[in-house]
């Protein structure tokens, strides 16, 4: 009997109310007072029981000369239905679960990626930003040979189509006019400025929403910080660094000499 009492815990069938659903399983039909007198429990907290089995739909009631008698419920569809509602109800509650989860007390969430596909999987998330603004930090081209031309080619895409706007902080100067400059800023959603010649920051980062992601291309690692302080602090030191440095068309005295940008530097 504690084995099967163990097996009807598990589908929420506990304590008292599995004593009475067992006792009457071996009655087969019992009026209230012959469970209380076999299982020694009060007759208020048997009909508690009852009541509750009867919601579960694996007892009923039936009556008999004004007298009421239960009975167990077929138990192998009974409770095999039960599991169903049980499934059927968890299916319902996982939206709204996903909905609250965390939203009482967040904890910060550090994720390493030592594969490619692990470091295009970040690159995905940003898609998400709720902000609609993400801001970059770019020393060269090497996160492209890292990921491909290809991969980072359909990300912007989906950037743009999303609406969101990129600032862009680079260590090196695109020669473009000022008319070639506007429209690519404008096809592409993103302002680009240049660093302080003697101002370099080596990893690519993206910074958005409560996110930071941080790429050493030439060590092939990658990690994500879910973090609003962090975050908040990263963008505060990002738009101070904004407000120093100069757009593609200022001129080049505290800056690094101008390169010839090539067509992938036009699209990044």
């Amino acid at each position: 009997m504690e084995k099967i009492a163990e097996k009807l815990e598990k589908l929420g069938i506990t304590g008292k109310e599995a004593e009475v659903y067992i006792e009457l399983l071996k009655l087969r039909e019992a009026s209230v007072a012959q469970l209380a007198k076999n299982t020694s429990i009060k007759r208020t907290s048997v009909y508690y029981c009852l009541d509750a089995l009867i919601k579960k739909e694996i007892v009923g009631q039936i009556d008999k000369n004004g007298k009421k008698f239960y009975f167990c419920e077929d138990p192998k569809q009974s409770l095999h239905n039960l599991v169903e509602q049980q499934k059927l109800a968890i299916e319902e509650m996982l939206p709204q679960i996903k909905d609250i989860l965390g939203k009482g007390s967040f904890l910060p969430t550090i994720k390493i990626y030592y594969n490619i596909n692990g470091l295009r999987s970040l690159f995905a998330d940003v898609i998400s930003c709720k902000e609609k603004v993400a801001r970059y930090y770019m020393t060269d081209t090497s996160i492209n040979d890292l990921l491909g031309v290809t991969f980072m080619r359909a990300t912007i895409k989906k950037r743009v189509a999303e609406k969101i706007k990129a600032l862009s902080l680079r260590t090196f100067e695109y020669n473009l006019d000022l008319t070639e400059e506007l429209f690519y800023a404008s096809k592409f959603l993103r302002e680009t400025r240049f660093l302080p010649k003697d101002l370099k920051i080596s990893p690519y980062m993206i910074i958005y929403d409560n996110k930071s992601i941080i790429i050493a291309p030439k060590e092939k690692i990658g990690f994500i910080v879910e973090s609003q302080e962090f975050a908040d602090a990263q963008k505060a030191i990002f738009d101070i660094i904004w407000n120093i440095s100069k757009g593609t068309n200022a001129g080049t005295g505290d800056m690094q000499v101008p390169q010839k940008a090539t067509e992938e530097d036009l699209y990044y």
